[in-house]
């Protein structure tokens, strides 16, 4: 027997797969249409391009900013406050961070930021399952929007070596380098109120702006569960800098 044909008008071709989109179409995506992006991205995730970008630009910035800071200025009086630091250890703690403070900040840039965004994806992808949209999504989902939201931040990376390069930083980190927060205009004496202002930075707050975004289109979350997702890191990080402000 013959079998028989699927159809009057044979057999119809398979619908080509989309294609995720590159790494300039992401970038600009992010700025422009990050519904629009996440709703590509859903559809074929891709986060490979994204974590190298931000991997590098970590890289360049952990070594410019190793090279400029003041370690002395930026240790001293955390070690003076520190009641169970003897004031004979200052001297020989700050000569040991000297060593290590650029491979400490190489090995963060090229293993550190790779495993907390995986962390952070594996937690979207379980929360994802607990509140699915509708179905529930892919691990590769997960992690995409947990590193693709992360391009918005690489203008304030530049920025920050920039700055490095152009003039003494003394003994400011990272984080207190560029105009981008209200820390840097506002300089309270309570240490753990200039920690909280900070944290009230315009890129860090884009960012979580668009990782409920890739919640919402990428992952197809819940609401409930994408404000879960957003409003717990920020809170834990905000706890962490109000302890390191102690």
């Amino acid at each position: 027997m013959t079998e028989q044909p699927s159809s009057l008008y044979g057999t119809q071709p398979e619908s080509p797969r989309p294609q995720p989109p590159g790494l300039v179409d992401q970038i600009a995506g992010v700025f422009t249409a990050p519904v629009e992006l996440f709703q590509r991205l859903n559809k074929a995730p891709s986060w490979g391009w994204a974590l190298g970008a931000i991997i590098v630009v970590s890289l360049v910035v952990a070594v410019i900013w190793g090279l400029k800071v003041d370690v002395d200025e930026m240790l001293r009086p955390i070690l003076e406050r520190n009641p169970q630091v003897q004031s004979a250890q200052i001297d020989t703690i700050i000569e040991m961070q000297k060593k290590f403070i650029m491979p400490f900040g190489i090995l963060g840039a090229l293993f550190g930021t790779p495993a907390v965004l995986a962390v952070l994806g594996l937690f979207y992808w379980l929360v994802g399952k607990a509140l699915p949209q509708d179905e529930s999504p892919s691990y590769l989902q997960a992690f995409s929007a947990a590193v693709v939201p992360g391009l918005v931040k690489l203008p304030l990376m530049l920025l920050i070596a920039a700055i490095c390069l152009m003039r003494p930083i003394g003994g400011l980190t990272p984080d207190r380098i560029a105009p981008t927060s209200l820390g840097y205009f506002l300089r309270p004496e309570s240490l753990r109120l200039q920690a909280a202002l900070f944290n009230v930075e315009l890129f860090r707050l884009a960012e979580a702006v668009l990782a409920f975004l890739a919640l919402r289109y990428l992952v197809r979350m819940k609401t409930a569960g994408a404000l879960i997702c957003v409003l717990l890191p920020l809170l834990l990080s905000l706890g962490f800098g109000l302890m390191r402000a102690q």
